[in-house]
Formats: structure tokens, sequence, C-alpha cells
């Protein structure tokens, strides 16, 4: 039993508007599994699969932002409430330890092997240690998980995806290593180098960047990379494999405002955990889930 989960950043559900790129793009692959794009009203249990619309802002007022909602999701945790706030970017360091210690991927140990699929390379560690950048929740959780950061020759190998799914950033990076991929590869090597662990974290964030004006990729590629990433992955799974994706707060869904918004999250499950997580309601509820999935009967 493997599960793939995959977090992308910064997605709400909502209905088809003109300005939702998740309306207006053709998702072959996730209507093959909702009967419709990733919209509001796609929202049910379907044949091969389940899509929930979940809270992500906890009854706070004010805009959920990352690094609550991110550390919620991946901890298991109330983290806007305990801060009493939202907290943008980075998770809060009064419960940056907590993310540690009880993370979803740290907690998959007790059932078997838990694995990061994303690539990093050495521009990354070094601009952390020279705090140009700060440590995003999944890399906090990943470290108190003790998990191995994957390189750019696992990315090379098959082993490891980029953070934008076909490689962009990392082909200018390293161009004599690393070659275009296409988002259904990418979401076949995902379900393959899942099968060898317990739990498996894939991050996007380009999805986010996008709303908020920050990538000159436009909305209706991004649309068609996650919906060819997610056809891939499901076409690998084996029977007792299952893949979840949901997101820490809206944003890319309303085109018209590059700000968040307070739209509900998709969690789409694919395969035997939807018979588990159909009980969760906001995203600090999945990581319990998960885990109540990963326990041997």
């Amino acid at each position: 039993m493997a599960i793939v989960f995959v977090f992308i950043d910064g997605i709400g559900l909502t209905d088809a508007r003109s300005d939702n790129p998740f309306a207006t793009t053709a998702m072959p692959f996730v209507q093959a599994l909702v009967g419709a794009p990733l919209l509001h009203n796609a929202v049910g249990r379907h044949r091969h699969a389940l899509l929930k619309a979940i809270d992500a802002c906890f009854s706070v007022p004010g805009l959920p932002q990352s690094g609550t909602g991110q550390t919620a999701l991946f901890a298991g945790i109330d983290a806007v409430g305990l801060v009493q706030r939202h907290q943008s970017h980075f998770p809060p360091t009064a419960l940056q330890q907590t993310l540690r210690d009880q993370s979803v991927l740290r907690r998959a140990l007790m059932h078997g092997s838990s694995a990061f699929a994303n690539a990093f390379d050495g521009g990354f560690w070094d601009a952390i240690a020279t705090r140009k950048l700060r440590k995003s929740a999944s890399v906090i959780a990943a470290e108190g998980a003790d998990v191995r950061f994957r390189t750019v020759d696992d990315l090379v190998a098959g082993q490891a995806l980029s953070w934008d799914i076909t490689n962009d950033v990392m082909q200018t990076r390293h161009p004599e290593r690393v070659a275009a991929i296409d988002a259904y590869d990418a979401g076949v090597n995902l379900a393959r180098l899942a099968q060898g662990h317990v739990l498996t974290l894939y991050e996007t964030f380009l999805t986010d960047l996008v709303g908020h004006g920050r990538s000159t990729i436009d909305a209706a590629t991004v649309v068609t990379r996650i919906d060819r990433l997610v056809g891939g992955v499901v076409a690998t799974l084996r029977p007792q494999d299952s893949l979840v994706i949901s997101s820490d707060h809206g944003n890319f869904e309303c085109q018209s405002d590059p700000s968040h918004t307070r739209n509900p999250v998709p969690l789409l499950v694919v395969g035997p955990a939807c018979d588990t997580l159909h009980e969760v309601t906001d995203i600090s509820h999945i990581a319990d889930a998960l885990v109540r999935v990963m326990r041997p009967e």
C-alpha cells in the first residue's frame, strides 16, 4: 500500500466562472474521475474518486495564508487557532517544532518509510544557508521525518520531480543535464517512486505563483500540467494505492484578483483512501486521516 500525497499550493474550489481557469481549460483526466473539471459542482463520491470541498479558514477572520495553512495540513493541527491568526509565507516559529515532531511524514514512519519527491539543487541549499530563502513547511516536515532530500541526480533518473512539474526551472539551471518532461510522465514517475514507501509527498507551488501574478506561465498551461500529472499518477497506481490531493488556501481559481480567497479547497482522493478521507471537513483533518489509512487491518 502506498499513498501519493500531492500538495498544490493556492487552489480553491468554486463554480464555473470566466475568471476560473479550472472552468475554462479542459481537464480530461480529472473529468474522467469526477465527471467535471476541478469545480464545486463535481463534489461527491464517484465510482473511482472522491471530491470534497474542505475548509481552510478555521472560522478566523481574514484570508487564509500559507504559513498556518501548510502547518495545519502537514501536522494535523489547528495552526490558525493556536496562533489566533492567519500567518503568511512560513510556519509560525512557535509551531515549527510541532511540525517537525508531528508531521504526517514523520508519523508515517510507524507504518513504513516516507519520502519527499521534490528535487532540490545546490542553489536552493545555498539560499537557505545565506538566508535568502527560509524553510517552507514541507522542508521543515521532511527534516523532522529525516527523509532524504532528492537531488538533480534523482530528477535525471526519474526518481524525483521538479516543483513546476515539467522541469522548466531545473532545465534552465542545469541545461546539460535536465531535460523537459511531460506532466503525464512526471505523474508516472511519482507513482512509481511512491511504490517504495507508505507515504510520498510532492509539492507544487506554481499555481500560487501564477495566482499572484509572479510567473509568466499562463493559467491554462498550469491547469493542463495538473491534469496530466493526475492522469499519469492514476494510470500507474496499483489497486492498493491511493492518490490524495489538497491545498492550503484559495487563490489560483480567481484570476481576476491576485489575493487569496476564502473559498474551500479541494480534497481529491483516488483509490482505497476514499473510504477513510470522506470524513475530512477541514485541512487539519487530512494528516490524521492519512495515518488511519496506513494502519494495517
